[in-house]
């Protein structure tokens, strides 16, 4: 696979820097991202992945007839770079929470305890309607959004590196404007404006970027304009929240056509935390990452 990985070095730390000027509320966090954002692109450069095995006739009809290419759970993982992002960034933890270090130290230790079954417990993170891992990891007293995040982290270059793959052999039908991704069937992480006023949404589980409808809600696919609202804060014009009054969910949504720092959309999903407050008050939910039109029970 072909990629300048010096220009998506520099991409990330030209973001981080504007980010640390424009945002500096987020200032304690910027040193754990920059560490993290490094170690996750140094191991995909590495990464022992060959390309998934699926026909263009496969593609062609799961496209077709709307659905994503893979499940959640079929993505190949290379364990020992997922290890190596996990063990780079214990000391990097802000020495102020306590919740992510002690998460950070069950993982650890159940991979030290199950040599043998590493790739079991790296797995057992990938699915989501139950928690497989509590087979592997000790998660008394635990935060469970600490230790997902932490295999997350672990995974996400392997999960990254075979969704790229996909879209780079396979073209992306122009009619694909589902909520949600065409590669794992996930909502997206955040959406986004760009070029004419296209709105795309990012995957919040393999990074791809898909096209949608200017008024949808990616969770129940509702378009009728007068139940789909937004609300922002002013001093942000670029950033909104937009929400569902059926399903009583939200996205954020930031404006990239004029935004004229150099965008990084995993720095994005951070620096707009307090956007995340600001609907949770409003009375908004946000919505579990995986798409329920494609991973509720008898869905497609």
């Amino acid at each position: 696979m072909k990629k300048d990985w010096d220009k998506e070095q520099e991409r990330i730390q030209q973001a981080l820097s504007a980010a640390r000027s424009s945002k500096p509320a987020y200032g304690e966090l910027y040193p754990f991202l920059e560490a993290l954002f490094a170690i996750q692109l140094a191991v995909k450069k590495e990464l022992k992945l060959g390309p998934r095995d699926i026909s263009q006739r496969l593609v062609e009809t799961k496209w077709s007839e709307g659905f994503p290419l893979l499940k959640r759970w079929e993505f190949p993982v290379d364990i020992v770079a997922a290890e190596r992002v996990l063990l780079h960034m214990e000391e990097h933890i802000p020495a102020g929470n306590e919740a992510l270090r002690i998460a950070h130290s069950a993982m650890k230790q159940a991979l030290s305890k199950q040599a043998e079954n590493k790739k079991a417990v790296w797995e057992s993170f990938m699915h989501h309607e139950w928690e497989p891992w509590e087979e592997w990891v000790d998660t008394t007293g635990v935060e469970l959004a600490s230790l997902v995040f932490w295999s997350r982290a672990g995974l996400r270059p392997s999960i990254e590196w075979t969704a790229e793959d996909l879209l780079r052999r396979f073209a992306l039908p122009a009619g694909w404007v589902k909520g949600y991704c065409p590669v794992c069937g996930s909502l997206p992480a955040l959406l986004f404006l760009s070029g004419e006023g296209e709105r795309r949404g990012y995957c919040s589980w393999c990074g791809s970027e898909w096209g949608l409808y200017r008024m949808q809600c990616p969770h129940c696919d509702n378009r009728l304009h007068e139940s789909l609202g937004y609300l922002y804060a002013e001093a942000e014009p670029l950033y909104h929240v937009h929400y569902c009054q059926l399903c009583k969910t939200y996205f954020k949504q930031v404006d990239l056509r004029e935004k004229l720092d150099v965008t990084y959309l995993p720095l994005e999903e951070w620096t707009t935390l307090h956007l995340d407050l600001l609907a949770q008050q409003a009375g908004w939910k946000q919505p579990e990452s995986p798409s329920p039109i494609v991973y509720a029970e008898g869905a497609v």
